[in-house]
């Protein structure tokens, strides 16, 4: 399963170039620190603290351990989203109304939080995190949905997004937004999406909502969500989920090939199924060549080989140059014709 921080450090960068960074979560209805810190690319660079009044269960059972896992997210954050972001998990739940129906915020950790959204409103939680995510700060999911369906008036919901993956959210945000359209029309009310952090993901599928369900333009939409809330949602993920719905996500089969040199295995990560996870290449004995065939929308795509565990490109293959980081990446560009 995915988890960003078991990645090699150098194997981290955006899925798709055209992305631009990365997707996640940030901060809270008090907010209330926005601390400068020096970056490569100051103008390509955002910087968030998350600071909430309430304190949370886990905060009071052990401080440290929790400090050291948002110290850990938050490095994991920046380094794939491409802005340096701050998540602190033990500060507790943190949210801003983007709209006086909509809500964009950090994880429920508690049922107990439930009930703190219930009480400004919230007809629906929607839910986008993934069992790693959860898994990672110690979050009890089933406790949380049990108690909210002892609640007449607010529903769970679970709509699961890959962290840190702008490729996942391409893909799933036609049918993410679908189910939540349907829950916002069936309860009404107040709607709060989170992700972890709600920095990423979260407003991205909000910004989605409301580009494609509530009217807005993309461009109107991000500026009044940017207004309410510091973030870092793929604006291009967004639009190419757009086009692949006007297109009908025609596909095309690219094929990948390294020559072999006595390799035992070789394995690609990047493409399609982002940096935390990998596609074996299959061997042909005759021609000594590892080769993958892969069927892929349009839009390019990086990715790397992992030669017997080493990280490394092919520059026999196009290749990108340096990145911030100084990592350099194979891609692979899709023109899906007519």
């Amino acid at each position: 399963m995915y988890c960003l921080q078991n990645l090699p450090r150098s194997s981290v960068s955006p899925l798709l170039t055209g992305f631009g960074g990365n997707q996640r979560d940030l901060s809270s209805s008090s907010l209330k620190m926005l601390l400068p810190i020096k970056a490569n690319d100051p103008k390509s660079r955002l910087v968030i603290q998350v600071v909430s009044d309430s304190k949370s269960s886990s905060e009071m059972s052990g401080v440290s351990k929790e400090e050291e896992k948002s110290d850990e997210y938050s490095q994991d954050m920046t380094q794939a989203m491409g802005a340096v972001l701050t998540y602190r998990h033990e500060l507790g739940m943190n949210y801003n109304f983007i709209r006086p129906d909509l809500i964009v915020g950090s994880c429920l950790q508690t049922p107990e939080d439930v009930d703190k959204l219930r009480k400004i409103g919230v007809k629906t939680i929607f839910c986008l995190q993934q069992d790693p995510d959860l898994e990672y700060f110690g979050v009890d999911i089933r406790s949380i949905q049990a108690y909210a369906k002892t609640c007449s008036d607010i529903q769970h919901i679970r709509c699961e997004i890959r962290d840190f993956d702008a490729f996942d959210l391409r893909m799933r945000l036609p049918a993410v937004v679908s189910t939540l359209y349907k829950a916002v029309k069936r309860n009404g009310g107040v709607t709060y999406i989170h992700c972890t952090a709600g920095m990423g993901r979260a407003p991205a599928v909000a910004l989605t909502y409301m580009f494609w369900v509530q009217g807005y333009k993309l461009m109107e939409a991000h500026k009044l969500l940017m207004s309410k809330r510091s973030c870092f949602p793929k604006l291009d993920a967004i639009r190419n989920a757009t086009i692949d719905i006007l297109t009908g996500l025609k596909k095309k089969t690219i094929s990948l090939k390294l020559k072999d040199k006595g390799f035992s295995i070789v394995e690609i990560s990047g493409l399609d199924i982002g940096w935390g996870q990998r596609i074996p290449l299959t061997l042909d004995k005759e021609t000594r060549f590892w080769s993958l065939k892969r069927e892929l929308p349009e839009g390019q795509f990086e990715y790397k080989y992992i030669i017997d565990g080493e990280w490394t490109h092919n520059e026999l293959e196009p290749f990108t140059g340096p990145n911030k980081d100084g990592h350099t990446n194979n891609y692979a560009k899709v023109k899906c014709s007519g």
